[in-house]
């Protein structure tokens, strides 16, 4: 039986979940800037909770 929690596992999640949070806030962003429904501000804070930090932090520095 093979371990789910591998370090391999753990890198392709926590690049996965940084990727979905980056665009995430993208989208919101581009939302605002053209006045249409935004993202929730807690479907953004679970993101981050889950592992997206820096995908969040690229987001406010690139942009």
């Amino acid at each position: 039986m093979e371990k789910i929690l591998t370090m391999k596992n753990i890198i392709i999640y926590l690049i996965a979940i940084n990727i979905i949070t980056f665009l995430s806030m993208g989208i919101d962003k581009y939302k605002a800037k053209k006045g249409k429904w935004r993202t929730k501000e807690k479907t953004l804070f679970i993101l981050v909770v889950l592992g997206g930090g820096i995908g969040r932090n690229s987001w406010n520095v690139l942009f």
